[in-house]
């Protein structure tokens, strides 16, 4: 489990030796773990901490071959979601990683794969993991989420072959994590992907930050079907979410993650709003992976 409650491989270890570690550890991983990274590790630029998209790697192995065997591996088939407390709410504390990271070979335990995650979609057994670290205050993020996102969903998602797992990363200052905390919010009422939506939706043509407000918020709870505006509105603003929000943020950069949109896939790591192509790419190579026996789907509870 990844809660803040009960989940004490979740929490960002407190001596800053440790922290330290695991930040040279994730950052090998980023730029030289097995499989290929697509794109640079993010960095922040001096007037965003945003990633664009960047031109597509050469596939380092045969197109085909690669296809042929993503089409051989197995679709996971645990569709179960989370269940709602007896309050009726979900736990929309959860963060951090599905187990501790302690070297380069832990790569994969970065994805949660935790039957109770609200911010999750798609089979727990899934053969590929995409966990994405995101900021609703990102024209990048929207950027993916409006063009990329739903080609995952249909092909991958839906089919069984990808689960995509959200983390808040909210580099771009207190309006970021106000909005980490209003996905939260939704979460807790089981309206994660449907806020999710209405929000990217939303800022589809926006140029720059959306600069969201807290009626912005409500707006788009109401679009996503939140049933209790007026709980929601309180969690957004009464400091329900507050400890949540900072240690996610502070997960990603203990992993090296400083820039949005970013994404482990599997073992390979994604940097920016990349085009679609690349990917289908690294999704292909990491199904491949898992046919071939290379990485083993990891038994889930």
């Amino acid at each position: 489990m990844s809660t803040a409650t009960d989940a004490p491989q979740t929490k960002i270890p407190a001596l800053a030796w440790v922290l330290g570690a695991v930040i040279v550890v994730m950052a090998l991983i980023i730029g030289f773990l097995v499989g290929r990274q697509t794109a640079p590790a993010p960095s922040a630029a001096p007037d965003s901490t945003d990633s664009a998209a960047v031109a597509p790697a050469t596939p380092t192995q045969d197109t085909a071959e690669l296809a042929r065997l993503a089409q051989e591996v197995t679709p996971g088939t645990r569709d179960e979601g989370p269940t709602a407390g007896p309050d009726g709410r979900f736990d929309a504390t959860i963060h951090g990683p599905g187990e501790e990271i302690t070297s380069p070979d832990d790569v994969l335990k970065v994805h949660r794969r935790d039957a109770a995650d609200p911010f999750a979609v798609g089979a727990l057994d899934a053969p590929v993991v995409i966990s994405e670290f995101s900021d609703f205050e990102c024209p990048f993020c929207s950027r993916f989420a409006n063009t990329t996102e739903p080609v995952i969903l249909q092909d991958y998602v839906e089919k069984g072959l990808v689960r995509l797992e959200w983390n808040d990363l909210p580099v771009n200052g207190p309006m970021a994590e106000d909005a980490a905390k209003a996905g939260r919010a939704a979460a807790a009422q089981g309206k994660f992907r449907e806020y999710k939506h209405a929000l990217y939706t939303a800022t589809r043509d926006v140029q720059g930050h959306p600069n969201h407000t807290i009626e912005d918020f409500v707006r788009y709870a109401e679009e996503a079907g939140v049933p209790d505006l007026e709980r929601f509105r309180a969690d957004v603003t009464d400091g329900t979410f507050d400890e949540s929000v900072t240690a996610a943020k502070n997960y990603g950069a203990s992993i090296g993650v400083n820039g949005t949109p970013s994404f482990f896939i599997g073992e390979s790591y994604v940097s920016g709003a990349q085009p679609t192509e690349v990917f289908v790419q690294v999704i292909t190579e990491e199904l491949a992976k898992v046919a071939r026996g290379d990485v083993e789907v990891p038994a889930v509870p």
